[in-house]
């Protein structure tokens, strides 16, 4: 099962399957116009966080971060199709 949400996440870029596996813990490493970032909920201040060039930036949620967080000042959300998916951890 677990196998196929991987797939999904890569082949469709599903927005649930990212959502699923990061709030089961597991790290994606991901970039946007050449700027990489990294999400984790490993030790994270709140529930998941998202490192960009060292710096943490921490939400309630996964969802959170997708509507709030951002890079170079554009809504993950927002740019989703856009994002480079790297490794998952």
């Amino acid at each position: 099962m677990h196998d196929l949400i991987v797939d999904e996440l890569y082949d469709k870029k599903s927005i649930a399957a990212f959502i699923w596996l990061i709030s089961q813990g597991r790290e994606l490493e991901m970039s946007y116009e050449g700027q990489s970032f990294f999400i984790t909920s490993d030790g994270s201040k709140d529930n998941v966080s998202m490192w960009i060039d060292k710096k943490e930036y921490s939400f309630t949620s996964v969802e959170d971060m997708l509507q709030l967080g951002e890079i170079m000042g554009r809504k993950l959300i927002d740019i989703w199709n856009d994002i480079k998916l790297g490794t998952l951890f």
